[in-house]
């Protein structure tokens, strides 16, 4: 199971995902395709379209982005990207967990 955790506070947010999905073999697993997808994109639009400062490790299975003092630019990315997997959450429950703190 992919675990997925955002947490928020007022001058740092991490986002972190562990696991993997097991929805089928790897090179064909639609769901971690679908997560890792998200994260990638979250990271490059950070990179690109703020100024933020970003730290991004992103490992199978285990990545975590920090944003240090991060403005509305990137509350809004990660917003969009928690909505995202939210999504795939709600249609494979059974292999994505989300929480929001």
């Amino acid at each position: 199971m992919i675990k997925i955790d955002v947490k928020r506070s007022r001058d740092h947010i991490a986002v972190s995902c562990v696991g993997h999905a097991n929805y089928n073999t790897v090179g064909q697993d639609i769901v971690c395709a679908a997560i890792s997808s998200l994260l990638q994109t979250l990271c490059y639009s950070l990179e690109e379209l703020t100024q933020d400062n970003v730290n991004v490790c992103l490992k199978s299975g285990n990545s975590l982005i920090a944003i240090y003092k991060p403005t509305s630019k990137s509350q809004l990315l990660v917003d969009s990207f928690f909505i995202g997997c939210r999504e795939i959450a709600n249609v494979y429950s059974d292999y994505v967990e989300i929480s929001k703190n």
